[in-house]
């Protein structure tokens, strides 16, 4: 789904500029009855859990569906006018991330109908829980402060995203590249380094050291140096474009790879 929804929401209520205890009641009364109202009829499918203007994305996997919201389809992520590895490295590694949450650690727990139920062969699913407990542990080891390290198993599921999304972008942009009359160098990199370079700059962020804190114990994202570096380290393209050798950091000896 992107951009926006087929069919927007209506909100029937009253709003008073000068009562705003009013008008939050009003709304979650609104929201709960709407909800409610869904009990004992078909999953819709169509309805978006986000909004239009948020710049953001999801996977949902009770509907077996993935979102893009108009928000979240402007630069660092896509502009109409970048070339196709700026943009497949910002807004394809995104779509990338998001279609690999459906097969995830806890994506992978649910069928292409939305339910709950193993649907794995016995011996897929042994070699699908060693590999995540390659990246488990090797996001586990990274020392984000002094003193205190990324928790490897909360974050498992969008790491596993990550590298999956980055890794399935690369290989479409250089599918659609395939075969062009002419490659481009932009301040003196080539398509390969300007992929990985969108991707970079797509989590380009700061946060203060207390909420830095905050989030290692909360959010199941690494922090945003870490969802680059730990998915691009995990990618021999990405050593390949920068030239980097055995040893060095971005060259693990124990990669890891789920998809």
């Amino acid at each position: 789904m992107i951009g926006f929804p087929d069919t927007w929401k209506t909100y029937d209520y009253a709003v008073d500029p000068k009562h705003y205890a009013a008008n939050m009641l009003a709304a979650r009364s609104f929201d709960a009855k709407r909800k409610l109202g869904k009990a004992g009829t078909p999953y819709d499918r169509s309805e978006w859990i986000m909004g239009a203007y948020e710049v953001n994305a999801y996977y949902n996997p009770l509907a077996n569906n993935t979102a893009l919201p108009a928000g979240i389809l402007q630069p660092p992520f896509f502009g109409a006018e970048r070339g196709v590895a700026a943009n497949l490295g910002g807004i394809g590694m995104v779509i990338g991330h998001e279609l690999t949450h459906g097969f995830d650690d806890q994506g992978a727990q649910f069928d292409e109908q939305g339910n709950m139920r193993n649907w794995w062969q016995p011996k897929d699913l042994e070699q699908f829980s060693t590999k995540g407990k390659c990246v488990a542990q090797q996001y586990g080891s990274i020392e984000v402060l002094p003193g205190r390290k990324l928790n490897g198993e909360l974050t498992l599921g969008e790491n596993i995203a990550d590298m999956g999304g980055v890794k399935m972008a690369f290989h479409a942009y250089r599918s659609l590249r395939s075969g062009a009359d002419k490659t481009f160098v932009a301040e003196g990199f080539n398509e390969d380094q300007q992929f990985f370079l969108a991707v970079g700059q797509a989590w380009c962020s700061e946060d203060r050291e207390a909420e830095a804190v905050r989030r290692l114990t909360v959010d199941p994202h690494s922090p945003p140096p870490y969802r680059v570096s730990g998915a691009l380290r995990n990618l021999p393209e990405f050593a390949t474009a920068f030239s980097c050798k055995a040893g060095q950091p971005m060259v693990p000896p124990n990669a890891c790879t789920v998809w």
